[in-house]
C-alpha cells in the first residue's frame, strides 16, 4: 500500500471514529455540565441560558405520586382558582421505551387483590391506563436517563384556562413568552421534588366581569402552578373499612378477586397514619404525631383563633388512646406551604366572601392521607361581624365601638375585656375557631354531619348557626358558637384512628364501638340528606339549631323581631353612609331562613338513619318513620306564620333611615336586596323574597309527592291539598292597613308563580300537578267576576300551561349563607 493510500485509510478511520464519538449517546454528566443541579428525589438541572429544566429519572416501573397545586391564584370565589388550592393527584410510573420515557397512571379503580399474577394481570389488561406525558431521552448513564421536562412543567397543568372558560370569564390560552420557571419555589428533597412555574393566560376577547374585578389587566392573567413528585408511603399502612353510620370519607374500588358471592365493591376510610409507640398501652405517644401548620400570613388575633380551634382535635385523639398526637403550629418562615410534607391551614384572600375547604392528598391505593390542606376565606370573619353587629347594635353605646369604625382588636388585654354577650367581635372569633376545627376535620378524613346540631352541638362538622339567647328582652351573643370538639367528633376519631391492642379482632371491636355510639344517639346524616330542595329529614339541615326544628323556628322569629326592633343608627359606626344600613339589615331580615328550611322538612318528612343489619338486627329498630301527623301540622302552622304581613314588614322607622346608595359605596363586598324600585329600597320585594323561602319550600314537588303518598298510607297525615288550603287561607287574609295589604298581595303573587311552576313541572307526580292546577282554579273562582290582573294571568296559564310562559317570577334570594353563594347577585 503506498503512502497516499495509507494516509487516506488513516483519515477515513479517524473520520469514522470521530463520527462514532459524535453520535454516541451522551452521559448525564456530559449533558448537564455547567447547569445548576437541584438535587433531590427527582434530580433537576436548570439551564439558565436556554430557560430549560432537565429532569433525571432513575426510578422505572416504581410508583410515585404526582401532585398539582396552585400557590398563587386569582382571588375570586366564583371563579374558583384560590391560593393554596390542590389540583389533581396521580399515582404514576415511568417506563422506558427505547428513546422515549412514558409517565403512566395505573388504574386503581379496578383491582384484583390476589397472590395470583395471572389474576392481577387479567384485571389490569381489562381496563385502560392513562399515559400522562411522554419524554424524549436526552442522555443516559448507568440505568438513569435525562429528559427535557420544560414543556411538561411549563404548561397550564392546573387547568386554569378551562376554569376561566367554565366560569364564563372568556377563552384564555397560555402565552409561553410570558411564562417561566419560578426558581424560589423549585426545590429538591430526599422524598419529594417541587417545581413551580409562572403561567400567564391571555385572551383577545372581552374578559368576564368577575375577572375584571380582580386582575389588574384582565386580558392577561398570571398565576403560579406547582408540580410535586413525591415518594409514596411504604406498605405497612393498614386500611380500615368504612361504616355508613360513621361519617368518614374514603376510597372505593372494585376488587375482582373477591370471593363469589361477596360484593366486589370495597370501601375504606381515609385517614392519616397514626401509630402508638406502645401498641399495648391504653394511652401512648405516637410514633409520628400529626402536625398542622397555620398560615403565617394570617393576622392576629385570627391566627391565634385558628391555632386554638384546630387544636381542639387533640381532645378526640386523646380519647382514641393517643397522647399529644395532634399538634398545631404556625408555619415557619422558611417553609414552603406547597411542600407535601406540611399539613397546611391556608388563610386566603378573595374579592368576595365564599367557601372554605378542607382537602387532602391521599394515596389512592390505600386511602392514607399524605397531606391535609385547608383553605379559609378571609372575608368569612367580616361576614360574621356583619351578622353579629346587625343583631346587636353596638355603635354609639359606651365602650370601644362608640366612635370608631370597628377595626379588629389585637391587644390581648383589650380582647379579654370584651363583653361576649354584646360584642360581635368575640362572636366572630368564636366562629373562626369553629371554622378552623371544621375544615381540619375534613382533612382528617371526616364528612359533614348535619344532624349533630340536633343533639347538643355534637360536631364541629355541622354548619353552625349562631345561637342567640334572649335575656330580659335583649339579644345575647355569648353562647353563639360552641367551644371545643363534640361528642360525635370523638366517636368518629375513635372509629377511624383507634389502634386496638395486639390480638384484638378489629372487625368485632369496631362494630361494638359503632353500636355503642348509635345507642348514645350519635346520629350521622350528611350532604345528600341536607342540601337537596326536596330533602325529607328535618334533623339534617344546614345552619340550623336544636332538637325541635319547629320550636327553634319560633325562637328565631322572636330573635328576628327583637333584632328589627333594636335595629337603627347604632348598627353602623360613625362616619358610615346611612345607605349601608341595608347591608346590615339583609342578614337580620332573613335571620330565620335556615331554621325555616328545617321546619319545612318536617312537613311530609321522615326520620331515618343509615341503619346497618347486624347480629341483633338494625339499630335503631325503626330505621325510617313518617313524622307524626300532629308534628307535621304544628310545623305547618309555624311555617305559615313566617308569611304574616306583620312578620314581613320592614318597620317604617327603618325605611326612613335608608337612602339610596351613597356615592362611592356601591361595589366591593357589599351584599344587598334585589329591588324593583331602584334606586330606593324596596320593602315589597324584600317581603317577596322572604315569602318565597316559605312558599318554595312548601310547594317543592318531591315534598308534595310525599304528602300525597304518606296521606294515602295513613289518612291522619296531612295531604298536599290540606297544605295548599292552609297556605291560601293564610295568604288571602286581608290586613287592615295599605302597607300590609300590599305585602299580602306580594305574597299572593309569589304563590301563584310557584303554583304555575309546580303545575307545569314534568318531574312532579301527576297528582301533584293536578292539585296545583286545581288550586289555581280555586284562586280564580274566589276572585269572582270582578276584573283582576292575577286572575287574568292564571287563566292565560291554564289555557297554555307552558313553563316558559311569560310571568313575573319572584326575585332571587340574595346570598346569605354565612359562607356565601357561588356568586353574589348584582345590583
Amino acid at each position: 500500500m503506498n503512502k497516499t493510500m495509507t494516509w487516506l485509510v488513516i483519515g477515513l478511520l479517524t473520520a469514522v471514529s470521530a463520527a462514532a464519538q459524535e453520535n454516541r449517546p451522551k452521559t448525564i454528566a456530559e449533558r448537564t455540565g455547567g447547569l445548576q443541579k437541584i438535587d433531590g428525589y427527582m434530580p433537576l438541572y436548570w439551564d439558565a441560558n436556554g430557560g430549560r429544566m432537565l429532569m433525571e429519572i432513575a426510578r422505572f416501573d416504581a410508583e410515585l405520586l404526582y401532585q398539582l397545586s396552585l400557590p398563587a391564584g386569582v382571588g375570586s370565589n366564583p371563579i374558583g382558582l384560590d391560593r393554596g388550592q390542590l389540583g389533581d393527584s396521580h399515582v404514576v410510573v415511568f417506563q422506558r421505551f427505547g428513546p422515549k420515557v412514558l409517565m403512566t397512571q395505573p388504574n386503581y379503580r379496578y383491582r384484583a387483590i390476589s397472590d395470583s399474577v395471572a389474576e392481577r394481570k387479567a384485571v389490569e389488561d381489562s381496563f385502560a391506563r392513562s399515559v400522562l406525558w411522554g419524554f424524549k431521552v436526552e442522555a443516559a448513564e448507568g440505568g438513569r436517563v435525562l429528559v427535557d421536562a420544560t414543556a411538561f412543567f411549563l404548561r397550564d397543568a392546573h387547568g386554569a384556562a378551562d376554569r376561566l372558560r367554565q366560569s364564563r370569564q372568556g377563552r384564555y390560552r397560555m402565552d409561553e413568552s410570558r411564562s417561566a420557571f419560578y426558581l424560589p419555589r423549585t426545590k429538591g428533597f430526599p422524598q419529594n421534588t417541587e417545581v413551580e412555574t409562572v403561567i400567564t393566560l391571555t385572551t383577545d376577547e372581552d374578559p368576564g366581569r368577575l375577572l375584571s374585578q380582580v386582575a389588574p389587566t384582565a386580558q392577561s392573567v398570571t398565576v403560579r402552578q406547582h408540580h410535586s413528585f413525591v415518594e409514596l408511603p411504604d406498605d405497612r399502612y393498614r386500611p380500615r373499612r368504612m361504616d355508613p353510620r360513621v361519617g368518614a370519607f374514603g376510597i372505593e374500588y372494585y376488587d375482582f378477586a373477591s370471593p363469589f358471592p361477596q360484593p366486589i365493591e370495597q370501601k375504606f376510610v381515609a385517614r392519616h397514619r397514626l401509630e402508638k409507640k406502645d401498641p399495648a398501652a391504653p394511652v401512648s405517644e405516637a410514633v409520628k404525631p400529626i402536625v398542622y401548620y397555620v398560615d403565617n400570613g394570617a393576622p392576629e388575633p385570627i391566627r391565634s383563633a385558628l391555632v386554638e380551634g384546630a387544636s381542639w382535635w387533640n381532645q378526640a385523639f386523646e380519647a382514641a388512646g393517643f397522647r399529644n398526637a395532634f399538634q398545631v403550629k404556625v408555619l415557619p418562615e422558611d417553609a414552603d406551604p406547597m411542600d407535601v410534607r406540611y399539613n397546611i391551614i391556608n388563610w386566603v384572600h378573595r374579592s368576595t366572601r365564599g367557601w372554605s375547604y378542607g382537602g387532602s392528598v391521599e394515596d389512592p391505593r390505600t386511602g392514607e392521607i399524605i397531606k391535609g390542606n385547608v383553605t379559609l376565606g378571609s372575608l368569612r370573619i367580616r361576614q360574621d361581624f356583619t351578622l353579629g353587629s346587625g343583631l346587636v347594635p353596638v355603635y354609639g353605646e359606651p365602650g370601644r365601638y362608640a366612635c370608631e369604625a370597628g377595626a379588629l382588636v389585637t391587644d390581648d388585654e383589650a380582647l379579654a375585656a370584651l363583653d361576649p354577650a354584646t360584642d360581635p367581635e368575640a362572636m366572630s372569633l368564636a366562629r373562626i375557631r369553629q371554622l378552623s376545627a371544621h375544615e381540619v376535620g375534613h382533612t382528617l378524613g371526616f364528612a359533614h354531619n348535619f344532624a349533630a346540631s340536633t343533639y347538643g352541638r355534637a360536631s364541629v362538622l355541622d354548619y353552625p348557626a349562631p345561637w342567640v339567647d334572649i335575656k330580659n328582652g335583649k339579644l345575647d351573643l355569648s353562647n353563639a358558637y360552641a367551644r371545643g370538639i363534640g361528642d360525635y367528633d370523638t366517636f368518629a376519631v375513635r372509629y377511624s384512628y383507634t389502634q386496638f391492642p395486639p390480638g384484638t379482632n378489629e372487625t368485632e371491636a369496631l362494630e361494638t364501638l359503632v353500636e355503642d355510639g348509635v345507642a348514645k344517639g350519635y346520629l350521622f346524616l350528611s350532604d345528600q340528606d341536607a342540601r337537596p330542595a326536596g330533602a325529607a329529614n328535618p334533623l339534617a339541615t344546614l345552619w340550623d339549631n336544636g332538637a325541635d326544628a319547629v320550636e327553634t323556628l319560633k325562637h328565631e322569629m322572636e330573635v328576628r323581631r327583637i333584632g328589627l326592633e333594636q335595629f337603627g343608627l347604632n348598627s353602623i359606626p360613625t362616619g358610615t353612609p346611612l345607605s349601608l344600613l341595608e347591608a346590615k339589615l339583609l342578614p337580620l331580615y332573613l335571620h330565620h331562613r335556615y331554621q325555616l328550611n328545617a321546619a319545612v322538612k318536617t312537613i311530609g318528612g321522615t326520620y331515618y338513619t343509615y341503619a346497618v343489619r347486624g347480629a341483633k338486627g338494625p339499630v335503631p329498630a325503626t330505621p325510617i318513620e313518617i313524622i307524626p301527623a300532629a308534628k307535621q301540622r304544628e310545623a305547618l302552622a309555624a311555617v305559615l306564620d313566617t308569611i304574616e304581613p306583620e312578620a314581613l314588614k320592614v318597620p317604617e322607622r327603618i325605611l326612613a333611615l335608608i337612602p339610596p346608595r351613597a356615592f362611592g359605596h356601591g361595589g366591593g363586598t357589599l351584599e344587598l336586596f334585589d329591588k324593583r324600585t331602584a334606586p330606593v329600597f324596596d320593602p315589597l320585594s324584600a317581603a317577596g323574597i322572604a315569602a318565597d323561602l316559605t312558599v318554595s319550600g312548601l310547594l317543592q314537588h318531591e315534598r308534595a309527592g310525599r304528602l300525597i303518598a304518606f296521606h294515602a298510607r295513613n289518612p291522619q297525615n296531612p295531604n298536599f291539598g290540606d297544605v295548599l288550603n292552609q297556605l291560601l287561607k293564610k295568604a288571602w287574609t286581608r290586613p287592615a292597613d295599605p302597607y300590609g295589604q300590599q305585602i299580602a298581595r306580594t305574597t299572593q303573587w309569589v304563590i301563584v308563580s310557584r303554583l304555575m311552576d309546580l303545575a307545569s313541572n314534568a318531574d312532579a307526580m301527576p297528582q301533584v300537578r293536578s292539585t296545583a292546577t286545581m288550586a289555581l282554579r280555586n284562586i280564580v273562582t274566589a276572585t269572582g267576576a270582578s276584573p283582576d290582573a292575577m286572575k287574568d294571568e292564571i287563566e292565560r296559564f291554564l289555557r297554555r300551561p307552558d313553563p316558559t310562559n311569560k310571568k313575573t317570577d319572584p326575585l332571587a334570594t340574595p346570598a346569605g349563607d354565612p359562607i356565601g353563594g357561588q356568586e353574589m347577585p348584582q345590583r
